[in-house]
């Protein structure tokens, strides 16, 4: 097929008219000549009831511009994909435009470049794995340290983890070894003091891996907004920064609705790639340049209509079109004008509608259900953009795995419903029409008659095909394609060819010839099942090729004619062997009717013309055209419309009473959780203090023990020792740990905990030395005074210290000293007591002291960590709460645009039934409510007086253009049930 005889200028220039005149219910069909006519008349009527005032001079040019270039821009993509072996459809060429119009696109192409298909595909798989993979993941990061090893303990984090496993790698006796082993001794208790180097190493392993995965869970919590999409820097997936980056790009722009789903599989295919690199190297568009939405509804039918109709058009025609336009856009400003205006001004409405009649070429041509369905869209696009907006959560949102199930599914919904909402499919234009049959059955010749063509080139002689490709030609508002015929021989690419004809047209002419082989009854068949409309043309091919016989045939038509009921039986034979109806047969001669353009004999060329039959033929095809090719044009415009707006509908329904039961139990059991955890909080804080107050108690027990081994030499160490057993660091420790595993349990992570007070000198116990008190000491300080004290009382009487007197003088001189130095020595033990019993009394009321300010420290540091702890679960709360309340929000948007969604469907099938309503000659207004449900196709709710005649206008006359079972129903209950009928 000729794709540039099909959308040559003619025809654009037909779509902009229909784009423009839109409202008053019109399409191209007619052609560009009738629909400027209307276009000079809207034109006449608005200056008329001067209500339409002149535009800006090119107010609506600039759309037809934009449109214009951006059909360029796909069309050069898709010369440059096929250069590359890539072939590109419409809409792929249409999200690669948007996707280079996108700001940022090169820096991240340059992130992309050299990486293989297959790489990027892998990073893809690895992309959709995180996002449903991601709540276990984390909660496993969050828990790697409960594989921890005992025997190290979490200090391990203040030395350097990579060097110390390097260097206990090492030999033992190497002095990295041995320092590194004396390093991380420290930070052991005592039972990894027993580890061999490599059992050291192995541990610190463990510690590694809680390193990495606890950086990654951090990762994840700064990044924003996508914080759900990824797990951290190169650790579980082994991401380039770089690529990830552009992949988190790409994602957001398909999140966002500025290009379609397929962006990322764009971004996975090595040629696409090259098609844009080059794109952005011969600067094809502008990667920074934005479409402003367009200011009047005219403006916006232009910009979003003529994309879809235009996408295919060479660059000469549409440079051609943009001429056209340009040079007549005083005029059109004032049509769009008008169109706007309608709405507003009753009587230029009025005015207006009547014009409409003059363009229903063929009968009943006129498509008014494309403007309907815009409106629709246009209204749910509305509702859905103003809804539909980005919401930006906590860092806490992620440690809920239930939340975040439901965030993920909500944004999936909201994606799936921004890529529902799109523009109308293009189904304006010309009518097709394919010519199909037999090899020689004279499709060629029809052709050239429908034509007026009197040349002979191409007719077929003999048993010499002459078509082997589709070509089309214009007759009125009517295109037709002359296709290859089938059932050759050698003819299996000529078949396909003419398949892929039929399949794109609107109507068949299926052309038979004398028989029906095989070949041909399968082809036959196979366009029977799919529906579409089929006129059966039996070729009468006797022999007309002088004027005598030419004559003849004129004069005695029947003789020509009078086998065709028997070929008409052998198609109805057909048709009822798979069961549908049979199709309009017409008997034609095509040789007759061409042979008559020739002739110099004008009476006899007309005579002959209408013994051909052939006007008949073009009239049942206008009527078969009008009744059914127009309804079936109805259907595909609905079906394209409906059909993403349905599937959407289905997963909202499917979908939302899940999230909506999940949202409802966190709402339910945030507070209790909330509380519990507090509680276990509160508990672990009583718990604690309990055990301070019984390590209280018993370490006052064992003070005078402590207390008789200070005041020495070692008082520090000793002291020292004795606080360090205490275990108040452990306790404290302890608690912290608890509280963690409690915040745990409840899917919480604390970040930050209360540090208590560092260790300072001023802790250490003061006292004075302690007093000499041992027992020996008091010995010799009394032996020391009774010497002192007799050696005193001799020297007083006079008696030489050499002489030897006598015992009982010696006792008389001594007895009396020694009583007194009895009563020093005495004295002097006393006196050695009391100092030590002063100083133990001193010493105990300092160490008690000491001890209760320690004591009431670690009391007052556990409750700071329980009551920091409180009030960061409570911030976290507090936060998730407000995660919940915005995704409860995002929730009820949907909802209600689900509400939005179900009635823009029903809107949609009351148009399509409506329209084939009136093109089977019933009452549109009769109808008042449609809607298709599981089970009963199509349910249309009528007036109950009414029932009888949409049913026998539908059922009865074009059910089969719909393939749809109906139901007529005269109740109607609104809502997003199926409703109540009664027949």
């Amino acid at each position: 097929m000729n794709d540039t005889a099909l959308n040559d200028t003619e025809s654009l220039r037909a779509e902009v008219l229909a784009l423009l005149l839109e409202p008053l219910g019109v399409d191209a069909t007619g052609g560009s000549a009738p629909l400027q006519r209307l276009a000079k008349g809207v034109e006449a009527v608005a200056q008329a009831c001067g209500c339409a005032g002149l535009p800006p001079s090119g107010s609506t040019l600039r759309w037809v511009s934009e449109a214009v270039a951006s059909c360029l821009e796909e069309g050069e993509l898709v010369r440059l994909a096929t250069a590359r072996g890539r072939t590109l459809t419409p809409s792929e060429a249409r999200a690669l435009r948007k996707l280079m119009r996108l700001e940022g696109l090169r820096s991240h192409l340059q992130a992309l470049e050299g990486v293989t298909t297959e790489a990027l595909r892998a990073d893809l798989a690895a992309v959709a794995l995180a996002e449903r993979t991601l709540p276990g993941v984390l909660e496993q990061c969050r828990r790697a340290d409960q594989g921890w090893p005992e025997e190290i303990w979490r200090s391990i984090f203040e030395i350097d983890v990579d060097r110390a496993v390097t260097d206990l790698s090492r030999r033992r006796r190497s002095r990295q070894a041995s320092g590194a082993r004396e390093l991380v001794l420290k930070h052991s208790v005592s039972t990894a003091r027993d580890l061999r180097n490599q059992d050291l190493v192995t541990r610190l392993g463990k510690v590694q891996d809680f390193i990495a995965a606890n950086e990654s869970y951090e990762a994840v919590l700064s990044v924003q907004p996508e914080w759900w999409r990824w797990l951290g820097p190169n650790v579980p997936f082994k991401f380039r920064a770089d690529r990830r980056d552009a992949l988190v790009w790409a994602i957001g722009a398909r999140d966002t609705g500025v290009v379609s789903g397929g962006t990322l599989e764009m971004l996975a295919d090595d040629r696409a790639r090259a098609v844009i690199e080059h794109g952005l190297s011969t600067a094809l568009v502008s990667p920074t340049a934005s479409l402003e939405a367009p200011a009047t509804s005219s403006a916006a039918r232009l910009a979003t209509g003529l994309l879809a109709v235009a996408s295919q058009t060479d660059t000469d025609k549409l440079r051609a079109l943009e001429s056209w336009y340009t040079e007549n856009v005083e005029s059109f400003d004032r049509v769009a004008a008008a169109m706007d205006a309608r709405r507003t001004e009753p009587g230029l409405g009025e005015a207006l509608e009547s014009l409409v009649g003059e363009l229903a070429l063929p009968p009943g041509a006129v498509d008014v259900s494309r403007s309907a369905y815009r409106n629709v869209q246009s209204i749910l696009r509305a509702k859905a953009e103003a809804g539909l907006q980005g919401t930006s959560y906590s860092p806490y949102a992620i440690e809920s795995e239930d939340l975040v199930r439901s965030i993920s599914r909500i944004g999936s919904l909201e994606r799936e419903l921004h890529d529902a909402v799109r523009t109308v499919p293009a189904v304006g234009g010309r009518l097709l029409v394919a010519i199909a049959g037999r090899t020689k059955s004279g499709k060629t010749t029809l052709r050239k008659a429908l034509m007026g063509d009197a040349d002979r080139t191409g007719i077929g002689r003999g048993a010499h095909r002459t078509t082997r490709k589709t070509s089309a030609f214009d007759v009125g508002s009517v295109t037709y394609l002359d296709t290859p015929g089938v059932a050759a021989k050698d003819d299996d690419f000529d078949a396909q060819h003419a398949r892929d004809a039929c399949d794109s047209a609107d109507a068949v002419i299926w052309n038979y010839a004398d028989t029906l082989r095989d070949e041909e009854s399968a082809e036959l068949q196979r366009l029977l099942l799919s529906g579409k409309p089929l006129l059966a043309v039996v070729n009468v091919k006797g022999l007309v090729n002088t004027p005598v016989r030419l004559a003849l045939f004129a004069n005695h038509p029947n003789r020509e004619f009078k086998s065709a009921p028997e070929h008409a039986v052998r198609i109805e034979q057909v048709a009822r062997a798979v069961g549908v109806a049979r199709p309009v047969i017409l008997a034609v001669h095509s040789g007759a009717a061409h042979e008559a353009l020739s002739t110099e004999d004008r009476e006899l060329g007309d005579k002959a013309l209408r013994a051909s039959r052939l006007p008949e033929l073009e009239r049942s095809l206008q009527q078969l055209l009008a009744e059914r090719a127009i309804p079936l044009r109805a259907v595909r415009l609905a079906e394209g419309v409906r059909a993403p707006l349905a599937a959407i509908h289905e997963r909202l329904t499917v979908e939302l009473p899940q999230i909506d039961l999940a949202l409802g139990e966190l709402e339910r059991s945030a507070p209790s959780e909330r509380s519990a955890l507090l509680e276990a909080f509160r508990t672990a804080g009583r718990n604690t203090r309990d055990r301070l107050e019984a390590e209280r108690h018993r370490a006052k027990e064992r003070l005078p023990d402590v207390v008789r081994e200070l005041g020495g030499a070692a008082h520090a160490q000793r002291w020292s020792d004795f606080v360090t057993g205490l275990g108040l660091e452990a306790l404290v420790s302890r608690l912290e740990n608890d509280l963690d595993q409690e915040a745990r349990k409840r899917g919480k992570v604390l970040r930050t905990r209360a540090r208590g007070p560092e260790p300072l000198d001023g802790e250490q116990l003061e006292v004075r030395p302690r007093p000499d008190v041992k027992p020996g000491s008091v010995s010799t300080a009394a032996a020391k005074g009774a010497v002192t004290a007799l050696l005193g009382s001799v020297a007083a009487k006079g008696i030489p210290k050499k002489l030897a007197p006598p015992p009982v003088v010696v006792a008389d001189y001594v007895l009396t000293p020694l009583t007194g130095a009895a009563k020093a020595v005495s004295g002097e033990v006393d006196r050695l007591r009391q100092a030590r019993d002063e100083w133990t009394g001193e010493t105990m009321a300092a160490a008690e002291a000491r001890l209760d300010e320690l004591f009431d420290g670690r009391e007052a540091q556990v409750a700071r960590v329980v009551d920091d702890t409180m009030a960061q679960v409570n911030a976290q709360f507090e936060a998730q709460s407000a995660d919940i309340g915005r995704t409860r929000e995002r929730f009820e948007q949907l909802r209600q645009l689900r509400s939005a969604v179900r009635s823009a469907l029903d809107a949609i099938d009351l148009v399509l039934v409506r329209r084939l309503l009136a093109l089977a000659g019933g009452d549109p207004a009769t109808v008042r409510s449609a809607r298709r449900t599981p089970g009963v196709e199509l349910r249309i709710w009528t007036d109950a007086s009414s029932v009888a005649d949409v049913r026998a206008c539908l059922q009865e006359r074009i059910v089969d253009v719909l393939t749809e079972r109906i139901e007529i129903c005269s109740d109607f209950i609104s809502g997003d049930g199926d409703g109540t009928a009664h027949d």
